[in-house]
C-alpha cells in the first residue's frame, strides 16, 4: 500500500559526519535529501534552421503530461497536488518552510543550464494530467538544458511493478518559446526521446524552428 504524508527531511545520518569534522572544519554542507527531483530539456536547432531559432526569446513555456506512475501517486495523495497542504510546500518557495521548488528548480550552478527563472506552476490533474512551468529566461539557450520539476522521486512515488515516475512530451505544442511582448518566437519542429524519469540522466531534445 502506498505510503502517504512523506515529508522531506535532513536525515539523522548527518550527525556522525558533522561531529567528526568539528576538528577539521566541514567545507559544504550536507546536501539535502529531497522527495522530488527533474528532468532536463536540451534545446537544439531545427533541421529546417541555419541559425540560432532561440534568439529574442525572454520566456519559455513547457507542458508535460503525467504517466500513470505520477497520476495514480497524486490520487493517492491528494495533499501532495500543487495546493494541499504538503504540494504547497513543494510547490512554493524556500521560506514556505518546504523544498520550494519554484526558487529551487532554476537555483544551480549546473554546468550548460539556461539561465532562468519560475514565473508559474499549473499543475492539472481533472481531464489533462499535466504540469505547466512557465519560465523567464535570458542568455544562451541553444545547446543548454532546461531543469523541469518538481517531479516526485522513486521512492515517493512508489510505483507499481518496477515503474518509473515518468512524464511525456505529448504534442508538437507542449515546448515553445515567447517574446516579452508574448508573441511565439520559436515552436518544437521534432523532439527525441518524448519520455523521461527523474534521475535518468538522459533528457529530453528539443528542436525548435521560428515561428515566423
Amino acid at each position: 500500500m502506498r505510503a502517504k504524508h512523506l515529508r522531506s527531511s535532513v536525515k539523522a545520518t548527518w550527525a556522525l559526519p558533522l561531529l567528526l569534522c568539528g576538528l577539521a572544519g566541514c567545507p559544504t554542507e550536507p546536501a539535502e535529501d529531497l522527495d522530488h527531483g527533474i528532468i532536463n530539456i536540451e534545446f537544439k536547432r531545427g533541421q529546417s534552421e541555419t541559425s540560432s531559432p532561440y534568439d529574442g526569446t525572454s520566456r519559455v513555456e513547457v507542458t508535460l503530461l503525467y504517466l500513470e506512475c505520477l497520476i495514480d501517486f497524486y490520487d493517492a495523495n491528494p495533499d501532495y497536488q500543487q495546493y494541499g497542504p504538503e504540494g504547497a510546500l513543494v510547490f512554493g518557495t524556500r521560506e514556505d518552510g518546504g523544498e520550494g521548488w519554484l526558487d529551487r528548480l532554476c537555483d544551480t550552478e549546473r554546468a550548460g543550464q539556461v539561465d532562468c527563472q519560475v514565473e508559474s506552476f499549473r499543475q492539472e490533474l481533472d481531464a489533462a494530467k499535466q504540469l505547466t512551468i512557465h519560465y523567464t529566461v535570458s542568455g544562451e539557450i541553444e545547446d543548454r538544458l532546461l531543469p523541469f520539476g518538481p517531479l516526485p522521486e522513486p521512492d515517493l512515488a512508489m510505483c507499481e511493478a518496477g515503474g518509473q515516475p515518468i512524464v511525456r512530451v505529448g504534442s508538437m505544442g507542449a515546448v515553445r518559446g515567447l517574446d516579452g511582448n508574448g508573441d511565439t518566437v520559436w515552436n518544437t519542429e521534432a523532439f527525441s526521446p518524448s519520455e523521461a524519469a527523474t534521475g535518468q540522466g538522459a533528457p529530453i531534445t528539443i528542436r525548435a524552428a521560428r515561428a515566423n
